[in-house]
């Protein structure tokens, strides 16, 4: 991808710039550690609201399909670092659209062909970005890879099965789920069921069986115990930063 492709505003572009500077300098590992945590849940603070200022429609967004991501990878017995791993990376995974026009990012209706090539391109341009930032580069197979197809059709590289990494076949379920459930200006949200049974029909096609049948687990754990679960107190509200500082120190960053 050429440079003239990320179509950032002058202030995302200075901001970024300023971060990544930051964080790659020689001194960095010379601050203190509760420098560092705050440093780091800045930056996210800053891409997560620079997404959110351009389309409020998607508020909370972001916290829910890294808590739906956290569910699963908690569910295949994963180490609590890659669960938190997974977890920032859910909030980082769309970074990328901070470079993709409004036009085509707030359009209220179907893309056409050439806006879509225009929206896929945000995996890339959220991977260009955090590659800079030594401490979060963790996220990049999840923000690179969470719309690869388990078939191999999917974007940007045409990865299938056991090619695209854990993390981004967890995102690319957990992702879609929230796309589903969730209300749109051109359409309304699916209920439950529906999704489900829409998770369960582009198993080993679009999804990866196990990741589909663990996030089927705790949409049934949800259902049971709702008050247990912070899935539906995220819905249209701000990312919860408690969680995020939590993961942030579980990882030592």
């Amino acid at each position: 991808m050429e440079n003239n492709d990320v179509l950032f505003s002058s202030e995302d572009s200075e901001l970024l710039h300023e971060v990544a500077s930051y964080l790659s300098s020689v001194g960095y590992g010379k601050v203190h550690l509760q420098e560092n945590e705050q440093l780091v849940l800045g930056t996210l603070q800053a891409m997560s609201n620079a997404i959110e200022a351009r389309d409020p429609y998607t508020r909370g967004y972001s916290e829910r399909v890294a808590n739906v991501a956290y569910q699963i990878a908690v569910r295949l017995q994963l180490s609590e670092v890659s669960c938190q791993e997974i977890y920032l990376a859910g909030i980082l995974h769309d970074i990328g659209k901070i470079g993709i026009p409004d036009y085509v990012l707030m359009k209220p209706g179907k893309l056409e062909p050439e806006e879509f090539a225009i929206i896929r391109k945000h995996p890339e341009i959220g991977h260009r970005i955090l590659k800079e930032l030594g401490k979060l580069r963790f996220a990049l197979p999840g923000v690179l890879h969470h719309h690869e197809r388990y078939d191999g059709t999917g974007y940007p590289h045409q990865l299938a099965k056991q090619e695209i990494p854990l993390m981004a076949r967890i995102l690319a379920v957990s992702d879609a789920y929230d796309a589903m459930t969730s209300s749109r200006v051109y359409r309304g949200a699916m209920n439950r069921q529906r999704a489900i049974g829409m998770l369960e029909s582009g198993v080993g096609t679009q999804w990866d069986r196990d990741v589909v049948d663990v996030c089927i687990e705790f949409i049934a754990e949800v259902e049971r115990n709702p008050l247990e679960s912070n899935l539906e107190s995220t819905r249209a509200t701000p990312v919860q930063w408690r969680h995020v500082s939590q993961a942030l120190r579980t990882l030592q960053l």
